[in-house]
């Protein structure tokens, strides 16, 4: 049985390599010389928590303008808080109420971009 199977591995190795060397035919999509020459930039989004850890309030800052969700899931990943704000690009507090002391995860979605940061409260 093996005398019978080493050959027949041995036969495949020469067509793997012409599959490997068959020329490319989708064009890629991400840059194209188009592009590159009308210099449009995307706008970088950018998202931070300041001041952590955090007492009874957060403090978050981003450049995005327009609306904005923020949810703080503990660490089972259930969602303890939800907020909706208008992000306006300057740093916004939002109070955490009554929220007890440990480790969150904040995720924010804003810009259609999903931004998740890990938070500790009370220390």
């Amino acid at each position: 049985m093996k005398k019978l199977v080493f050959p027949i591995l041995l036969s495949g190795f020469p067509l793997l390599g012409f599959a490997q060397s068959a020329p490319a035919t989708a064009k890629s999509a991400l840059i194209s010389g188009d592009s590159a020459k009308s210099g449009v930039v995307a706008p970088t989004v950018t998202f931070s928590l300041e001041a952590n850890p955090v007492n009874n309030s957060l403090r978050v800052r981003t450049n995005a303008k327009g609306p904005m969700s923020l949810e703080i899931n503990d660490t089972d990943g259930r969602p303890v808080f939800t907020k909706s704000l208008s992000a306006t690009g300057a740093p916004m507090t939002v109070p955490l109420g009554k929220l007890s002391g440990g480790t969150y995860v904040v995720r924010c979605t804003v810009a259609d971009k999903v931004y998740m940061r890990r938070m500790t409260l009370g220390q």
